[in-house]
């Protein structure tokens, strides 16, 4: 339960302590004196957004800190000394909050997840949204336990699981037939490719076989007379011929001479190379073909060669370097094709599941909203509200969402004879005020919360119906610490601590101060509070204050 609040330079509030005990509290002031302040203080302590505007004039920040004391949040990072929590935040003019949890610096989100299993506050504006579907939703769920909440959490993530694997299969682009194509594609180039076996090596020789080929009755002829000239010329003319004649000289005279040997072995090494040539040329003459045909497949082969670069190319350098990219797009197409394929299973698998969770959550709902409605209509009765009928109608929407397919929607009857119509339509502002306090009381027993709030849950309402809902507020808070914000004497007699909010000049400032009251103060305020300063005012906030504690 909250055991001190604490604020600082906060609009009118200078420094402020506030000390709620346990059961019904309630804080009553003059319009303007401060209250809402206060439980604006509790709801920046909770989470909610601020600016520079709520801090006070002439003050760099304002500070707000409470102690809870029974802790029950679910701890995480930070630690509870003891049973006790302590928030902390300081909203500051320049530079971002500073939120604490027991002197932790934590981010503004983690602190409102703990705030709101510490506190409940309930402003006029939350009563309001107690006609948003939402709302009614988080009610209804609220009430089903654990099991409904378990079954709203598979619901929630099998449909988050859902979208993301739907945004991953759009992420793929393109659709199967798309992909088909463009696989088949990219296969035939390959396979055109691939079936041409080209190489460089291979071109090269090719080339040269086809210069030899379209040339060969010129290099017959050349080659021809080469060898005739070195072997077989007529008259003793061919080189080799005229070669030995020179070998003999030589060899005569390297007799007389041996210095000339030498040049002897030089001449015979040249003979014998000549040989070698004359035979080589003879050789080469044998395979220097005039066959059409192979020069026609020189030709085919060739143009082979051509067309690819000319498609692929220009060189088989680029056709190579093109041939490994379209592999990688094939592999890639293949891949996102058989992530298409898995995707697809996976959604209608996931898709199932989502169905038969959100099946089996209507079903928990409708058991629910059976017996919640049934409480709720228990409550109205001790709140005034005898004759009216309430229910809450679930009905199933065509698409399933993160919620499920149900559409919650609280209906009431106000008075004995009327249809049910949405509370929405229907219900005014006291009768809102009055559902909500009965759902809340009805909630309270399942309810981990420990401290509620209420800012004027009178609002709109009078005379008898004030008595009914100061008694719902005292039964409350028997299991739970109550805080009530109020202008109704009768509520204010109710309370078990009763503190007043009222403002005071200070150096020419307003200042806004807070304390508890004792039994004369008490008699005192709830007197300005009938209206009136006269004995019979006096005796009536007397006899409040006796048949409330009696009671």
């Amino acid at each position: 339960m909250l055991r001190v609040l604490e604020v600082r330079s906060l609009a009118l509030i200078d420094n402020l302590t506030f000390y709620p005990s346990v059961g019904l509290n309630v804080i009553t002031g003059e319009t303007g004196a401060g209250k809402s302040m206060l439980l604006d203080a509790v709801s920046l302590l909770l989470g909610e957004r601020a600016s520079a505007d709520v801090i006070r004039t002439g003050e760099e920040s304002a500070l707000m800190q409470a102690i809870f004391s029974d802790v029950t949040v679910e701890r995480t990072q930070a630690k509870a000394n003891g049973d006790e929590l302590l928030f902390s935040r300081e909203v500051r003019r320049s530079g971002p909050n500073i939120c604490r949890i027991n002197g932790r610096v934590e981010p503004l989100t983690q602190m409102a997840a703990w705030g709101r299993q510490l506190v409940d506050l309930h402003g006029q504006n939350k009563q309001q949204s107690l006609l948003a579907a939402s709302t009614q939703r988080e009610l209804l769920d609220a009430y089903g336990g654990k099991k409904l909440a378990q079954c709203c959490k598979e619901v929630a993530i099998l449909y988050k699981q859902l979208s993301a694997l739907q945004e991953e299969l759009q992420a793929l682009g393109g659709d199967d037939a798309a992909v088909v194509r463009q696989v088949d594609f990219l296969r035939f180039q390959l396979d055109e490719i691939m079936m041409a076996d080209i190489s460089a090596a291979e071109e090269e020789e090719l080339e040269k076989r086809l210069r030899r080929l379209t040339n060969a009755q010129q290099l017959m002829e050349r080659t021809h007379r080469a060898y005739e000239d070195l072997y077989e010329a007529d008259n003793d003319s061919a080189i080799i011929d005229r070669l030995g004649v020179v070998e003999k000289e030589l060899a005569a005279a390297s007799s007389l001479d041996d210095t000339l040997t030498e040049i002897l072995q030089q001449v015979v090494s040249a003979a014998e190379q000549i040989m070698d040539a004359a035979r080589e040329l003879r050789s080469y003459q044998d395979t220097v073909s005039l066959d059409q045909e192979d020069l026609q497949e020189v030709t085919v082969r060739l143009e082979t060669y051509r067309k690819i670069k000319q498609k692929y190319g220009p060189t088989l350098l680029d056709v190579e370097q093109l041939t490994e990219q379209l592999q990688r797009e094939l592999d890639e197409l293949t891949h996102r094709s058989a992530k298409r394929v898995a995707l697809t299973a996976n959604i209608e698998q996931t898709t199932a599941s989502l169905h038969k969770a959100a099946a089996s959550l209507s079903h928990l709902r409708l058991q629910t909203a059976t017996i919640l409605a049934e409480r709720i209509n228990q409550a109205l009765q001790s709140l005034a509200l005898q004759g009216a009928q309430f229910s809450i109608h679930v009905q199933q929407e065509k698409h399933c969402g993160v919620n499920g397919y149900d559409k919650i929607e609280f209906q009431l009857a106000a008075n004995v004879g009327e249809p049910l119509r949405s509370l929405a339509k229907t219900a005014s502002g006291g009768e809102i005020s009055r559902v909500m306090l009965a759902i809340k009381s009805v909630l309270a027993e399942q309810d981990a919360v420990d401290t509620l709030i209420f800012d004027e849950i009178d609002a709109g309402i009078g005379g008898l119906t004030v008595r009914a809902v100061a008694e719902k507020l005292k039964q409350l808070a028997i299991h739970r610490q109550v805080i009530c914000v109020t202008h109704q004497p009768l509520i204010a007699a109710a309370a078990d601590h009763h503190f007043l909010i009222f403002k005071e000049s200070h150096a020419g400032r307003a200042v806004t101060h807070i304390k508890k009251l004792s039994l004369e103060e008490r008699e005192a305020e709830l007197t300005r509070m009938l209206g009136g300063e006269d004995e019979v005012a006096l005796a009536h906030a007397k006899k409040l204050l006796h048949e409330s504690q009696a009671s």
